[in-house]
Formats: C-alpha cells, sequence, structure tokens
C-alpha cells in the first residue's frame, strides 16, 4: 500500500518578513526616499508607455513630476508623483503583498504584448517589490493614496508596519500616487540620527541617490530675498536634481565645457581633468561608462582607507554606490566617473552587486580604455602626460606589481629619470622616458636594462655603481620604482638588471686579473671584514668601480630597501639584509689600507669604518652612527 502523498505551500509570516525587510534588509536609512523615488518614476514611466497608444490617460498633463513635500510640526514626508497610479486592486496586489513586484509583472505583461526584447523596454527600475516597505525604517505609519489615470475615484492604503493593512475608497482629483510618511520620534542621542524633514538632509541624500533620475524632483523651500534692510522669507519651488545624466547623450553633441562641468559635479574637483573616457558598450550586456582621469591628486590618494575605486554605479540612472571596488583595481583609484547598465544583477536590497562575470567583463573594458587613453596622451601629448606623471606615477606603478594580467601595459607608460637625461623642465618629455624609448637607444652590444635605485635622482647621478657601465644609460628608480619593478623581469626580451646588486659578468681575461689581485690582498680583505664585522657581508674586490674607491652591493634575489621598509612599516619582523662592501683594487686608497694593517691598527680599523660610511653616503642611505663618523673623519683631517 503506497502512502497517500499531499502537496502543501510554505507558509509566510507577514509580520516577521515585513520586521526583516525593515531591520535587516538595508544598511542605510536614507535608502528609503531611493527606493521611492525610483518607484514614483516607474510610475511615470509606465503612463508614459501606456500613453503611446491611449493619449486619453494624460488628460491634457504630459508633463511628469516628483515632488517632495515636509510638515515640520506633524513630523511628516510626502512623495507625490503624477504617475500611471493604482486603483483598488493593484494597490492590495503590490503593497500587500510582500516581495511582488508591479514593475517586474508590467514589464513582462508589456514583453509579452509587444513581443519585445529586453533593450525595447522602457527603463523600469523595480525588481523585487520590497522596496516600499523600507519607509518603515524611518517611519512608523505609512499612507498611500492612488488613482489610477483614465479610472475615477481613488483608493487609500495605510499601515503602521506590524503585519496588516487596510483600504478604503476616496475622492482623488489627480492621477498617481501620494506617500505620507509618519516619521519615526527624533532620536538626538544617535549620531546617525537623520530628519528627513530637513531640507539639507533631503537635498543631500536626492543627489547622493537620485540626482539622475529622469523626472524633476521639486521640494517647496522657504528663502529669504531682498536687501539687507528689507528682508523678508519666501516659499518658492526648487528642484533637488540635477536630471543630467549626461553620459546617456550622443559624444559628438557634448562640448567639452559640459564635460567639464559634469566632471566638476561627481567629482568635486575644481580642477580641469586631465582626460576622459566615454563609451557605449551593446551586447548581451549594455553599459555606458564616463570616466574622467583627473590632473591634481587628492589628499585621499595614500590613504589606506580609500582605496577603493570612484567610479560611481548606476542601474538605469539610479545610484547604487558611490565606490564600485569591483568596477576598477586598486591602482587607478585616482579615476572618477560613472558606469551605468541596463542590467546589472543586484541583490534585494540594491545596495550592493550579486557575484557576476559582467561585472569583470566591465572592468576589463574600461582599464583597456583608461590605458589606451593614457597611451594616447603620452604619444600627442607628452609634456601633459609627463605632470599627469608626476601627479598619479606612483599608484599607477602599483599596476605593475599587481598580478591582474595589465603589467606590461602599465609598463609601457611608466616614466624614469635616466643617467642620460637632463631634467629640464622646458623640454617636451621633462627629462624622463620610457622603457620603450630607452629599449630603442640601446647599442647592440647591450644585452640588458640597467636600473639603478635610490632616494632621490641627485644622489643617483653621483652614485659609483654607475662607473660600472662606462657611459651606457641607466634608468634611475625612487620612490616605489624598484617594488614595482622587482614584477616586470623583462621589457621587450630585455632583462632588468639593478647596477647594484649580484656580481658582475666578467671575460676570461678580467676575471683572471681580479682574481690574482683577490690572491696578492687576500689577508687584507679578510682584516677589514674582521674590522667590519656585522656591519658587512663580505668583503671583496670590485670589477665595477673605475673612480671610486668602495661600494655596497646587495645579493641578486635581495629585497628592494623600500618594499623591506613597507613591510617594517606594516609591522612585520623584516631582518636587516647585509650587503657586501667591494673595494676598488686599483685605488690609491686600498694601497694606504694596506700600510695602515700592517703598522697602525687602530688607524686600520678607523678608516674601514670610514670607508664603509663614504660607502653608505655615496648611494643616499643613513650613517649608522652620524655622531662617530664625524668624529672619526676628523681625527683624520687632523693627522
Amino acid at each position: 500500500m503506497s502512502a497517500t502523498q499531499e502537496t502543501h505551500q510554505f507558509q509566510a509570516e507577514a509580520k516577521e518578513l515585513l520586521n526583516l525587510v525593515i531591520h535587516s534588509l538595508y544598511s542605510d536609512k536614507e535608502i528609503f526616499l531611493r527606493e521611492l523615488i525610483s518607484n514614483a518614476s516607474d510610475a511615470c514611466d509606465k503612463l508614459r508607455v501606456a500613453a503611446l497608444t491611449d493619449d486619453a490617460l494624460l488628460a491634457g498633463d504630459d508633463t511628469f513630476k516628483i515632488t517632495l513635500d515636509v510638515d515640520h510640526k506633524a513630523r511628516t514626508l510626502t512623495i507625490t508623483d503624477n504617475g500611471i497610479g493604482m486603483n483598488a486592486e493593484e494597490i492590495v496586489s503590490n503593497l500587500g503583498t510582500i516581495a511582488r513586484s508591479g514593475t517586474k509583472a508590467f514589464a513582462a505583461e508589456l514583453a509579452e504584448a509587444k513581443g519585445s526584447s529586453p533593450e525595447d523596454l522602457p527603463r523600469l527600475i523595480g525588481q523585487f517589490g520590497v522596496g516600499f516597505y523600507s519607509a518603515f525604517m524611518v517611519a512608523d505609519k505609512v499612507t498611500v493614496e492612488s488613482r489610477h489615470a483614465g479610472q475615477e475615484g481613488g483608493v487609500r492604503w495605510h499601515s503602521e508596519g506590524l503585519g496588516e493593512y487596510s483600504v478604503e475608497d476616496i475622492d482623488r482629483p489627480e492621477r498617481g500616487t501620494q506617500i505620507t510618511l509618519h516619521l519615526k520620534p527624533k532620536d538626538g542621542e544617535d549620531e546617525r540620527y537623520q530628519d528627513f524633514t530637513q531640507e539639507t538632509v533631503l537635498k543631500g541624500a536626492i543627489t547622493k541617490w537620485s540626482d539622475f533620475v529622469e523626472y524633476p524632483i521639486e521640494m517647496e523651500v522657504e528663502r529669504y530675498e531682498g536687501e539687507a534692510d528689507d528682508r523678508k522669507m519666501v516659499s518658492k519651488t526648487e528642484q533637488l536634481n540635477s536630471m543630467k545624466p549626461m553620459w546617456t547623450r550622443d559624444k559628438a553633441g557634448i562640448s567639452d565645457e559640459e564635460y567639464a562641468e559634469f566632471y566638476r559635479h561627481i567629482s568635486k574637483d575644481w580642477n580641469e581633468a586631465f582626460a576622459h573616457v566615454h563609451f557605449r558598450a551593446e551586447g548581451v550586456h549594455s553599459y555606458t561608462a564616463l570616466c574622467y582621469l583627473p590632473s591634481k591628486k587628492g589628499m585621499e590618494l595614500f590613504d589606506p582607507s580609500h582605496l577603493e575605486s570612484k567610479v560611481q554605479l548606476f542601474v538605469q540612472r539610479v545610484h547604487i554606490t558611490s565606490e564600485c571596488s569591483e568596477l576598477l583595481p586598486s591602482w587607478l583609484r585616482f579615476v572618477h566617473g560613472v558606469v551605468d547598465s541596463d542590467d546589472l544583477p543586484l541583490n534585494i536590497s540594491r545596495e550592493t552587486l550579486q557575484h557576476s562575470r559582467q561585472l569583470q567583463q566591465i572592468q576589463k573594458r574600461l582599464v583597456k580604455k583608461l590605458l589606451e587613453t593614457m597611451g594616447k596622451m603620452l604619444k600627442k601629448e607628452r609634456k601633459a602626460y609627463t605632470q599627469f606623471w608626476g601627479e598619479f606615477g606612483q599608484v599607477l606603478k602599483e599596476g605593475v606589481w599587481h598580478e591582474d594580467g595589465y603589467r606590461g601595459d602599465v609598463a609601457k607608460l611608466c616614466l624614469f629619470p635616466t643617467s642620460n637625461s637632463l631634467g629640464n623642465d622646458d623640454s617636451e618629455d621633462m627629462g624622463f622616458t620610457t622603457l620603450g624609448e630607452y629599449v630603442s637607444r640601446m647599442p647592440a652590444e647591450q644585452e640588458s636594462i640597467w636600473f639603478l635605485s635610490g632616494v632621490d635622482e641627485k644622489t643617483l647621478r653621483s652614485s659609483p655603481h654607475l662607473e660600472r657601465v662606462n657611459g651606457q644609460e641607466v634608468l634611475f628608480f625612487t620612490e616605489i620604482d624598484e617594488v614595482a619593478m622587482s614584477k616586470l623581469e623583462d621589457f621587450e626580451g630585455k632583462k632588468l638588471v639593478a647596477l647594484d646588486k649580484g656580481e658582475v659578468e666578467l671575460d676570461d681575461a678580467t676575471r683572471e686579473s681580479l682574481e690574482s689581485r683577490a690572491k696578492e690582498l687576500k689577508k687584507l680583505l679578510k682584516a677589514v671584514k674582521k674590522s667590519l664585522g656585522d656591519a658587512v657581508e663580505d668583503v671583496r674586490l670590485s670589477a665595477r668601480l673605475n673612480e671610486s674607491p668602495a661600494c655596497l652591493v646587495a645579493g641578486e634575489n635581495a629585497l628592494p630597501p623600500q618594499l623591506a621598509a613597507m613591510l617594517r612599516a606594516q609591522g612585520q619582523n623584516m631582518p636587516e639584509e647585509k650587503r657586501v662592501l667591494e673595494l676598488n683594487p686599483d685605488h690609491a686608497l686600498i694601497s694606504r689600507l694596506e700600510e695602515l694593517r700592517s703598522n697602525d691598527k687602530e688607524r686600520f680599523n678607523d678608516t674601514c669604518e670610514l670607508l664603509h660610511g663614504q660607502a653608505l653616503l655615496a648611494e643616499g642611505s643613513n650613517l649608522p652612527d652620524p655622531a662617530r663618523f664625524a668624529k672619526l673623519l676628523t681625527g683624520q683631517l687632523a693627522v
């Protein structure tokens, strides 16, 4: 005998579900305004579409708007639209059923009726049918009055957010919907408290979340007018949103002045932008991007708490987030702009994105466009690009370090001073070169790209390590250059080689000569190593020096000093890496050391310490004990 199988529907406790929506779904209270204005915008869109086949629905009024009204005494906020409105059946269906989206249903019906593809539909915002209930985050009562366009009468819906609601017929002369929020009592002790009866609070929320809604959002405000002796308070209607989503317009119809004005609007930067990128992507996923490269860096560029992208994300012109980290990598965090998608998948609160391959595709295209724009500016506007590099080069070089597929592309945009440049600010390149330009100038016999790292260009120009290459051009790395470039093993087939690391490759004759001299000076090298003790890893003769008496050389795989310092600053235990002291066997000081080793041990030790200190100073490093160095030097000069 088989068991009887019964099918039951899941039951939802409406009160508990509503409580979850109110208290757990949204992290920012002011988002309720975005949600209600989005619903109002959708209502206007619906009527505009419906009127295409029945213009009687407009009743002679084809001007759409959204209005905010506040009553400070009663502590109410009212949001009104003159869109399509709802009748009694629709208001019960849309507001009486949590998570039923009227917008989504309308779009589905429209597509079915017209046989339309998604891109032919009006740009409706609502998806999940829960945004309306965000009103209960700030209100303890919500009243909705509505009249469907083309129908008589009206309907009132009222709820206190406790799991039940009431509906009654009313007389309403105007089409559209009016939502009145009875705001909760003030909580002045809460630092996050926002009084949504205040003009500044409402205007700030509109600017942040709904600035580019297609319809004007208006509010009656009070302003003083007249001269000082005859000033009076007057009421006037002001528009709170700019309604200027310039990125949706054809590029050919946008002037330079309009691009500049929009940059100031979204970035709050009154300097002119360096360049901009504006394009529309069509296909399976559609989106528009308008991004700007600034000309001047902001104070927060290296603030660890502001490493996210500054590109704002919109979905159908409704603001989702101001800093969408998924849209750009951190090494492009100085870029300002907007990306507006038609169909990005959002989570139910529309505050964050669902994981989507589409985001990765947008980022890839956007980064490519930005790098291409920088490349064009590098070729066509070299001096302007060099100034831009001076502002943002240190951040861009992080793109060489990160393993996100753009290393080679970013490396082509990097600028460096070299041993052959004059650093002339009046020149077109201002004394900087690219890796590509350096390679193009390399002699045929030069196999590697030479570079030297140090604290500043001036110090590097006098480094004894330059003697190794006998006048060949050397790139100067400062700041984080060596840290970033350590991930770039080669460029156009040429290996990057640090002049101050590892041992020099020698021909047979030179190697035999150096080995012979090392045997002659074996006791001296041993004595210098003993004298300096733990200050150096070893002491050996150098094949890289012509004029200088000594230099310090790191191991082939030693960490760049800048990286070691960064790791220590982050609290990591990084031991000091000792380096090799190389001595110039042909320098007169080496002969003098040999004499002191045999005749004056104390002066020998002092001279070894001075020699080591001199090598540190020559490369721009700090002395371990400056006072002692000065005392030893004075003693030597007095002899």
